[in-house]
């Protein structure tokens, strides 16, 4: 499908702007989209309505393919941080939810749907709210994950893996504070999906994850000797499997578990290793939030090295 420019809907000059804007923009002409944001700020301020919804005549576009449809999305978040720095900022505003209460309104709605069992009339609801064509990709994630949630509810897995799915990958591209949520509830559907099925692999995740939360759980309660004796098996058993194995999601987690707990123990080598090996494995899976963490980990950790060489026990680890 041949993804639309903005403004290929809005008849008048703004249209035209926006078509404008929109080729620059996938173009990759930063100078000339950022100098035609300047000249037309106070337009695309005043009208942003007309372009922080997708038109009606793409509406079923977007319910049918988002990920085609991405581009017209992404020009229309780019236009808004634009005229933010602009000092217009009502349109970031507005995709950031401030402006939102209608559509809160309506995912409030839809839950009371569910609660009453009326599945078809919210799954509707939350289409339409899709087809509304809000630019704002954390927004859009929050929907889906919805709709996931409800499919849930009703038993229908695969469903609830699909939208599941397309929340994480939204929330993963826009940074949207979801994004750690996102993948643990995908995580947990695809493992329920599979112990349903009774597969090897289904049991294999559902192990993996009681031993994880053990070793958390005794990390908690400054176990830390403990919870790396745990941890280290778990670490032999996970790196035999294939790379493409799900079970290998965990290792990130696992790794990171591992540096914050030589780094209570006074171990800043091992600390040190094993943090950055789980910013590597996050690296790999594209999980930006863990990526985040561990940088930050690995940040604090070398940093403890320029500090007196006796560790001292009681200075707060790294985030988790």
């Amino acid at each position: 499908m041949k993804t639309p420019h903005l403004g290929e809907f809005v008849e008048g000059d703004l249209g035209r702007v926006l078509r404008a804007l929109s080729v620059a923009d996938r173009d990759g002409d930063h100078a000339g989209f950022s100098a035609q944001c300047r000249r037309h700020a106070a337009e695309l301020d005043a009208d942003r309505d007309m372009w922080l919804r997708v038109p009606r005549q793409l509406r079923e576009n977007v319910r049918a393919n988002m990920e085609a449809m991405r581009p017209f999305m992404l020009t229309a978040q780019r236009i808004a941080r634009e005229l933010d720095m602009l000092g217009h900022p009502a349109a970031l505003r507005q995709l950031s939810g401030v402006d939102r209460r209608g559509s809160l309104e309506k995912l409030h709605e839809t839950d009371v749907l569910v609660e009453d069992g009326d599945f078809e009339a919210a799954d509707r609801l939350l289409r339409e709210m899709l087809g509304e064509g809000s630019a704002d990709d954390g927004w859009t994630a929050i929907i889906y994950s919805r709709m996931a949630t409800h499919a849930t509810v009703r038993n229908d897995l695969d469903a609830a893996i699909e939208h599941a799915r397309r929340a994480h990958d939204l929330a993963r591209r826009s940074g949207h504070p979801s994004m750690t949520r996102a993948s643990e509830v995908l995580d947990d559907l695809l493992t329920a999906r599979e112990m349903r099925r009774g597969s090897t692999e289904g049991r294999r995740l559902n192990a993996c994850r009681e031993d994880l939360t053990h070793a958390q759980r005794l990390s908690d309660r400054a176990l830390f000797v403990e919870s790396n004796r745990a941890l280290l098996r778990l670490f032999d058993e996970l790196d035999a499997y294939a790379e493409d194995s799900p079970v290998r999601s965990f290792l990130g987690k696992l790794c990171g578990l591992l540096g914050l707990n030589c780094f209570h123990l006074g171990d800043r080598d091992e600390a040190r290793a094993w943090t950055r090996k789980a910013l590597n494995e996050c690296r790999r899976r594209g999980d930006g939030v863990g990526e985040k963490v561990y940088a930050a980990n690995l940040k604090e950790i070398e940093g403890r090295d320029s500090d007196d060489r006796h560790y001292p026990r009681n200075v707060p680890g790294p985030r988790r």
